[in-house]
């Protein structure tokens, strides 16, 4: 499960490292063929709560959409970004991928 902006992130980190569009986008399209890929639309009551979480946490805006995601669905939030992880302790159950 993620967040529809899981697409921009994506494609920007891949793009951003590689140097290649090409292959930000090809990242996305990857990802769209996982036969168990779950989408969460960013919507107005997912964006609501992460502005809370946002302000609430000190979040980065990108980081508080998957905590709030995680939170509404009432499932762990998967993420190596350590920081993301402490922050989200105190609202979501976290684990990291490894």
């Amino acid at each position: 499960m993620a967040p529809t902006l899981l697409f921009a992130e994506l494609a920007g980190a891949v793009a951003r490292r590689s140097g290649s569009p090409r292959l930000g986008r090809r990242a996305v399209d990857a990802i769209l063929e996982l036969p168990a890929l779950r989408l969460i639309t960013l919507d107005e009551a997912l964006a609501r709560a992460a502005a809370d979480l946002a302000a609430r946490l000190r979040l980065r805006g990108g980081d508080a959409v998957y905590i709030a995601a995680a939170a509404l669905l009432r499932v762990p939030l998967v993420s190596w970004d350590t920081e993301q992880r402490q922050r989200a302790a105190r609202v979501v159950d976290v684990v990291s991928p490894r």
